[in-house]
């Protein structure tokens, strides 16, 4: 479902950028509080890319295979073997488990994620079917993304009994205590937190605190950010925390310790400042880190190098919903002072979001203005020089 479509639905006037005044509507529609619809489309915001994306891709690179469901492609081998096919890559990782068949039933791809929230898997659908009183969503699970993208989502907090917690009011404990269940973790929780309280000031008729700034002309060379403040316990700069800096499903799953050293956490800041705060600053959208600081162990458990730049807090892998990755790895570097940029596994006729950027910022000072593009070949990772797209 577009959000035009959406707009339509409650009765109010298409607008792409889910304005105050489908906020407004929404919120009468679905006969919520303020509290309530600050909460809950604050994070399906966050969840969905903007109200972007409500259908799972999975069109995931045999490197991305490793790195994120490395528990069901343990080899080089087989993530080759699935690279770039979601259907097969969706019966792998959800076969067997959250009610799907085996992976040959197809399960795993029939009822992969969707909604503003990702409902994932056949339970889970047949629970909202019930919900719903439509027996049709477990036929034609498409429905979730087109007709029922925020009904999902409702589900999801009712049996989640989130509306208690949002019934607590718009506050640091409880976006985080939301975010928790929702996320399982707090990744993303400052764009979450923004959102929410930017919602809930539009909702109670409160004008937003921090108007976006224009967008200034393009410079020629772009420049850190100035610091506007101290920082928050936990961040390496304005926008950007050290927990997302060193998240990993991969560490989580195999209890590694993924802590940097003071030196490394020095150079992460470093790459904050002179790479993401600026793309942060001039995108002015949410920056997705994939994958920044991986210690000895970590690298090891993933299949990196041991020579990465990722190793010493040097490197971070990003990407923007909605943006193309050539272009992202194009503006970084024509504007920014770097070390490497590498286009990594982007295929335009997969697109805009295939693959990710590779950026790094040589702590010594010396940048060597290195731009490269990865693609696979014969199962290998090859390198070439400059954009090869």
């Amino acid at each position: 479902m577009s959000i035009e479509k959406f707009c339509n639905k409650i009765g109010v006037a298409p607008d792409p950028k889910f304005g105050v005044e489908v906020l407004k509507a929404a919120m009468k529609y679905y006969k919520m509080t303020p509290e309530r619809a600050a909460h809950f489309f604050a994070q399906t915001n966050h969840e969905s890319g903007g109200f972007s994306k409500f259908a799972e891709n999975l069109n995931y690179g045999a490197k991305g295979l490793r790195g994120i469901f490395g528990k069901y492609f343990p080899t080089d081998q087989l993530a080759v073997a699935y690279e770039r096919k979601p259907e097969k890559i969706a019966n792998k990782v959800y076969g067997g488990r959250m009610g799907n068949g085996p992976e040959s039933s197809g399960d795993g791809w029939k009822y992969r994620g969707r909604g503003a929230l990702q409902l994932t898997g056949k339970d889970n659908y047949k629970a909202l079917a019930t919900y719903l009183g439509k027996p049709e969503v477990l036929t034609n699970p498409d429905l979730v993304a087109t007709d029922y993208i925020f009904e999902s989502a409702i589900w999801f907090f009712d049996k989640n009994k989130l509306w208690d917690i949002c019934d607590k009011g718009v506050n640091d404990a409880s976006i985080l205590a939301i975010t928790k269940k929702i996320n399982g973790g707090t990744h993303g929780l400052d764009d979450r937190s923004t959102k929410t309280k930017k919602y809930y000031n539009l909702l109670k008729g409160v004008a937003s605190a921090a108007p976006a700034p224009a967008v200034a002309a393009p410079a020629p060379v772009a420049k850190p950010a100035a610091a506007s403040g101290p920082l928050k316990p936990g961040m390496l700069s304005q926008h950007f925390s050290l927990k997302e800096l060193t998240r990993s499903e991969t560490a989580t799953r195999k209890g590694i310790d993924n802590t940097p050293n003071p030196t490394h956490m020095h150079n992460l800041t470093l790459v904050c400042k002179n790479i993401l705060e600026p793309v942060r600053n001039k995108f002015g959208k949410p920056v997705q880190i994939n994958s920044a600081y991986r210690g000895p162990k970590l690298n090891a458990a993933v299949g990196g190098s041991a020579k990465s730049q990722h190793c010493n807090g040097e490197a971070v892998d990003f990407e923007i919903d909605g943006m193309s990755n050539y272009d992202l790895a194009k503006w970084v570097s024509e504007n920014l002072d770097f070390d490497q940029v590498i286009l990594e596994f982007y295929d335009p006729k997969e697109g805009p979001n295939s693959g990710w950027v590779h950026a790094s910022y040589a702590s010594s000072g010396k940048q060597r203005k290195q731009i490269l593009t990865a693609i696979m070949e014969k199962g290998k990772t090859v390198y070439k020089p400059g954009f090869a797209i």
